[in-house]
């Protein structure tokens, strides 16, 4: 019999908490902010973590980590559609040793955590879990402790809050503000996710969503690019062009949070 109930009278964290230290067997449905995410626990362990994002799912996800070529996804989702999608997608990249069982482990508990981060952030909504319910075969399972993940997971939940703070509403379009004589000196002296933030910039003005779609970053680790961009002057909106400079990096902001 599945037990139902609201977010907000239980949350993300006390779920996972209780169904850890009660070592239950499950599967725990949040649905809030219009996405589901899905939680499976074997005897409090949690298994695996899904989401109907599909920018978090694990082929997407290694891609983004520079652990897997874009071709080589598209060549095993190929195979694994062949075998009727009876093989877990991390079991098919590792027969042909595209990536490691550390990659695939490393990658899966990163998933875990930007789906709880989310999850955590998203608002109200409902929570179903079904006991007793276990994964299929073709899913990648692999062993996390939860309450490890969750504390992780709300750090990054506390970095996000504070990077949103200080990010532009999400509809007001991001400029470059670098003359393109200047722009691959400056590509050499910030770090990876600025330049890409930059490269993105320099086809056009672009809003929050448009560069989370198109940069494959975290959220967490966008923010922080674009905010340290912002401050270096770099990058601008309209209305930043005669506002006064913002005081403290992105970065600085990203740790402190972690404090």
């Amino acid at each position: 019999m599945a037990t139902i109930g609201e977010l907000s009278d239980f949350s993300v964290a006390d779920l996972m908490t209780v169904l850890s230290q009660r070592k239950r067997t499950g599967r725990l449905i949040l649905k809030s902010g219009g996405n589901d995410v899905a939680m499976f626990f074997e005897e409090g362990q949690l298994v695996r973590v899904s989401s109907g994002d599909i920018a978090l799912r694990i082929g997407r996800m290694l891609v983004r980590q520079g652990l897997l070529e874009t071709s080589k996804l598209l060549e095993a989702l190929h195979i694994q559609a062949e075998s009727n999608n009876t093989k877990p997608l991390g079991e098919v990249l590792l027969e042909r040793g595209w990536i490691t069982d550390a990659d695939l482990q490393r990658c899966l508990e990163e998933q875990s955590i930007e789906i709880l981060s989310r999850a955590m952030s998203s608002g109200p909504g409902i929570f179903t879990f079904d006991g007793g319910m276990t994964l299929d075969s073709s899913t990648d399972i692999s062993p996390l402790e939860p309450l490890v993940l969750l504390k992780i997971a709300e750090e990054r939940t506390a970095a996000l809050a504070l990077i949103q703070d200080r990010l532009p509403n999400h509809l007001t379009p991001i400029f470059l503000n670098v003359a393109p004589a200047e722009l691959s000196e400056l590509q050499l002296s910030v770090g990876p996710s600025e330049v890409i933030v930059l490269s993105l910039l320099r086809t056009g003005p672009k809003t929050w969503p448009e560069l989370a779609a198109q940069s494959a970053l975290d959220e967490l680790t966008l923010g922080v690019a674009v905010i340290t961009l912002m401050e270096m002057g770099s990058i601008q909106t309209a209305a930043q062009m005669h506002a006064t400079p913002l005081h403290g990096t992105g970065r600085q902001l990203a740790m402190a949070s972690a404090d």
